[in-house]
Parts: structure tokens; C-alpha cells; sequence
């Protein structure tokens, strides 16, 4: 199905004149991180060249999908990058979803709780339903019997995160998201005109229905709100794809770096930290900018409490799959960037 400028704003503009009901809901504390180690989040970093088994590796070198699995009832949300419909490492690769539900189904979630939420971009991504259908997603979900919710077509409620300052009116979030058990987040990584770059704590974007797009891009604290989104909802697992990483700012395919390492922690923000300094070892353009922890979303993190704030509140596990020589330099490069 095409996926163009014109229809996706055409969609887009009448979401905006007939914005979704979203009641106030209480508000749900975060969870917390069942990925830890002496009070430090874990975050697994594996030199792959097959994508599953990196995961699976990665996900292995946590300590299981146990620790989210076990006592879990309700459903299972993996909310992926499919901005647009442009093929990894644009947005998320159809295999890395693949391999998470996968482990999912092998660690005993039914294939009916584990849910694809998505909200594609306003410029060329709407309708989600057509864009993760050209990436393939579909055909996954096909496969293996899950559900998928296409964000702008389904119910929304709003929260109030205590705080979550840069939304005094509260945060719409779809209900899909306020109501799972476990949300998983499959970012990609890549430098980005507004929030500099790109992971997980931007992948709450992607759960905004088109009034708080337009808050978000009044130009007013971009960084602020941004990350107050990660307020609003739990995430239980990051699953980083590093395969390749798009570097420069016109996200030319062809310059994509090729590290070939898959990132896990069940911490955005650590995640996005070594993902961050893996990118600086690529000089990934904007991101060369600063050192790791001066970036703006992780400054406003800090000030919101979420953790960590510095190397000293991370623990790193690797594990070199594919014999690459120069992993150990890699991890060495990542730590040295963390300690800024």
C-alpha cells in the first residue's frame, strides 16, 4: 500500500480537527527495572551477525525474559520505530520483532497477549495499518498469531505523571499502553533534526495522537516534553538494534555504519547511553557534538529521577557471537565514552 506526504497529512489534519476522547486516568507509578545488578541497571551489549541469535543472546546475558515473564497475566506491548515505511535501519527491522515475540512464545506468553502498537509519523507514515504492512510487520504478526493495534484508529486515555512539568494538561496515551502488563521497545538508532538522536526515550513519539504532536513541535522545550513522555508509561525491556546505524543527517542508507551489536538493558535511559557512545565511536553526525551525558535528553532525565545519570549506574555484559577482534576495543570505547 502506498504511504505518502499527501495522505499522511491529509489523515493527519482531520485527526487534528476530530481529536480522540481521552479520559483521565490515575496515574501509574513506574515500574521498576527487573534488570539489575547491585542497584545498577544490567545493560547487554553482543557482537552478532545474525540478528535472532543476538537478541536472544542479549536478552540471555540479562537474565531471561523470567524476570518480566513470571507473574505477568495481562498483555505483552512491543511498540517498534515504523515512522515510515523506509526499511531498516530507518525504522525497525520486521526480524527483530520477529525474534522478540519469538522469545516471548518460548518463555510461555500466549501468542494473543503479545500485541505490535504503533503510531507512524504525521509527514509519511499514516496510516500506521499501510506502514507496517510495507515493512513486513504484518506478515509477523500473521505468522505467528499476535494482536496489533494501530494506535490512531483504536481508544486513548490521559495520564497526569506528577512530573511531567512540560504537560500541565496531562499526556494522551493510547489505552493499549496505559492498559498492558509489559511494554518492550524495539528502537533503532539515528541522528534526529530535533531530539538529536533517536532510541527509546523518543520512541514515546509514537504514542501521541495528533493534539499532542502538535504540543510536542510548538517549538517550546522540545527536550523537556519529550522525555516527560517516558513519564506517562513503563517500559520492561529495551531491545536496541545496532546492526547498522544510519550517521549522517540525510540518513543515506548507503553510510550506514555496520557495528553489528544488538543493546539491551530494562532501562531507557542506560540503554540509550551506550547506544549513544557506540554511536560516537562511529561519528554519528550531531551526536559527535557533545560528550554522552551532556545531551539534553539525558540532562532532563537527571532531573526527572530517571536513572542512570553516569557510568557509575550501569553494568555492562557482553558477549562477542562472532569472534570480532575488535569487540574488546568496542566495549573499551563505549566505557570510556560513559565516563565522559
Amino acid at each position: 500500500m502506498e504511504v505518502n506526504n499527501e495522505g499522511s497529512m491529509a489523515l493527519y489534519n482531520r485527526l487534528l480537527k476530530d481529536p480522540p476522547w481521552g479520559p483521565t486516568m490515575p496515574y501509574k507509578p513506574l515500574r521498576a527495572n527487573a534488570y539489575t545488578e547491585n542497584g545498577k541497571a544490567l545493560v547487554a551489549i553482543v557482537r552478532s551477525d545474525d540478528r535472532s541469535c543476538g537478541i536472544s543472546e542479549a536478552t540471555s546475558l540479562l537474565g531471561g525474559l523470567g524476570p518480566i515473564v513470571e507473574g505477568a497475566r495481562g498483555k505483552f506491548l512491543i511498540k517498534p520505530n515504523c515512522n515510515t515505511d523506509d526499511p531498516y535501519p530507518r525504522d525497525t527491522h520486521p526480524e527483530t520483532f520477529r525474534a522478540i515475540a519469538n522469545g516471548l512464545l518460548g518463555a510461555g506468553v500466549p501468542a494473543g497477549k503479545i500485541v505490535l502498537g504503533e503510531t507512524s509519523g504525521r509527514a509519511r507514515g499514516l496510516p500506521t495499518r499501510h506502514t507496517l504492512e510495507n515493512l513486513g510487520m504484518l506478515e509477523v504478526v500473521e505468522d505467528l498469531g499476535l494482536g496489533v493495534c494501530f494506535f490512531e484508529e483504536d481508544e486513548w486515555v490521559t495520564v497526569k505523571p506528577p512530573e511531567a512539568a512540560s504537560w500541565p494538561e496531562g499526556i494522551k496515551i493510547p489505552r493499549r499502553v496505559y492498559d498492558a502488563e509489559r511494554v518492550i521497545l524495539t528502537p533503532i538508532m539515528r541522528p534526529h533534526s530535533n531530539a538529536t538522536f533517536t532510541i527509546s526515550l523518543k520512541l514515546a513519539v509514537g504514542m501521541l495522537d495528533s493534539m499532542g504532536r502538535e504540543w510536542l513541535h510548538n517549538g517550546h522545550a522540545f527536550h523537556e516534553k519529550m522525555v516527560d513522555l517516558n513519564l506517562a508509561y513503563s517500559a520492561d525491556l529495551v531491545v536496541a538494534d545496532a546492526t547498522k546505524i544510519l550517521v549522517d543527517k540525510k540518513l543515506t542508507p548507503r553510510k550506514a555504519a555496520a557495528p553489528g551489536i544488538i543493546i539491551a538493558s530494562g532501562s531507557r535511559v542506560a540503554s540509550d547511553a551506550v547506544s549513544v557512545a557506540l554511536m560516537r565511536l562511529h561519528g554519528v553526525e550531531r551526536i559527535m557534538e557533545r560528550t554522552v551525558w551532556e545531551h539534553e535528553q539525558f540532562k532532563v532525565a537527571k532531573s526527572r529521577d530517571l536513572s542512570p545519570s553516569g557510568l557509575e549506574g550501569i553494568a555492562l555484559r557482553t558477549s562477542n557471537l562472532a569472534d570480532d577482534p575488535g569487540f574488546e576495543d568496542t566495549v573499551s570505547g563505549i566505557e570510556s565514552e560513559l565516563e565522559g
